[in-house]
């Protein structure tokens, strides 16, 4: 017979009668292979680790040594949150973190919370609850640690029944001395409460969105549109504006020899509040670039502009 049709083969068929002669394993044999599955499970075992203190799955996770440390440890434990904003001693050196937005702010040596996030930030004062009368009541001097916790909102099994920030600060009775990296968080609060933006920021503008800006007075724009419908710096904006047309630096009156049809492009941008807050040489804090098309102005009625922000031949 074929072999690949017919299994037993010479070679196959004496191996098989060779093993069915062979002599029956004795009891040692099986011994031997419970003793050796019961060392397996006593490896297992072993390797397994126990303890009665929480794992903390943040790896810069610090000492609960105050009221405050607690209720942060408690919201990185969870693994959803993280700190927004933090001003705490290390190993005796103080740390500090920051990012936008800048949700606190120091006004006349007091702090105070955004306007525009009173609403979604719980505050708390020495581990209790507190309202922003009693965060008004506090100097920066009083603060001797200070957290700003936000939640990872889009990560499935984030607790969406809590406000999105915690503001958690530890107080001193005494008061503290300021070193630079103190001195630099509390000089950001301040510049806090002049700019939305004090680490700075940049925006750019086509005409059709210069309408808009103009129309709804967005500042960040730095100029508005007049009524013969030419650009004019705002007021505020003037002692603290570089302004720059076509790459030249120009004025404030030169700004409103430009017809808003004319903008090819604007561009505007503030700068750190390091170059600006500060009392010895302070540098301008905003910048006004403006791109223009002269040819614009001498267009015909052919030429028109979609956009319910102008009215008026382009």
């Amino acid at each position: 017979m074929y072999a690949f049709t017919n299994r037993f083969t010479g070679f196959g068929l004496r191996d098989r009668i060779r093993m069915m002669n062979r002599q029956r394993s004795g009891p040692l044999a099986f011994v031997r292979y419970a003793a050796w599955l019961g060392a397996v499970g006593l490896i297992i075992l072993a390797c397994r680790h126990t303890t009665d203190q929480p794992v903390t799955r943040y790896a810069g996770a610090l000492p609960a040594t105050s009221p405050t440390r607690a209720l942060v440890a408690d919201l990185e434990d969870t693994g959803f949150w993280y700190r927004h904003m933090a001003l705490f001693t290390d190993k005796k050196r103080t740390e500090i973190t920051y990012g936008e937005p800048i949700l606190v702010s120091v006004k006349q040596d007091k702090l105070q919370l955004s306007p525009d996030h009173q609403w979604d930030t719980a505050i708390f004062i020495d581990g209790k609850k507190a309202t922003p009368d009693a965060l008004a009541q506090l100097s920066p001097d009083q603060v001797d640690e200070l957290f700003l916790m936000h939640q990872f909102e889009n990560l499935r099994g984030a607790d969406h029944t809590i406000l999105p920030y915690q503001l958690m600060i530890q107080t001193r009775g005494k008061v503290l001395p300021f070193d630079i990296n103190r001195q630099a968080f509390f000089t950001l609060l301040q510049a806090a409460d002049l700019s939305k933006h004090p680490l700075g920021d940049s925006y750019s503008f086509t005409m059709n969105q210069l309408l808009e800006a103009t129309f709804f007075h967005n500042k960040d724009a730095l100029v508005e549109r007049t009524k013969d419908d030419h650009l004019k710096v705002y007021d505020e904006f003037l002692p603290t504006t570089e302004i720059f047309i076509n790459n030249i630096r120009s004025t404030a009156a030169d700004v409103a020899t430009i017809h808003i049809r004319e903008v090819a492009r604007l561009h505007t941008k503030e700068h750190p509040f390091r170059n600006w807050f500060r009392r010895d040489n302070p540098t301008p804090r905003f910048a006004l670039f403006i791109q223009t098309e002269p040819k614009r102005a001498n267009r015909d009625s052919s030429y028109y502009v979609f956009s319910p922000f102008y009215t008026g031949d382009f």
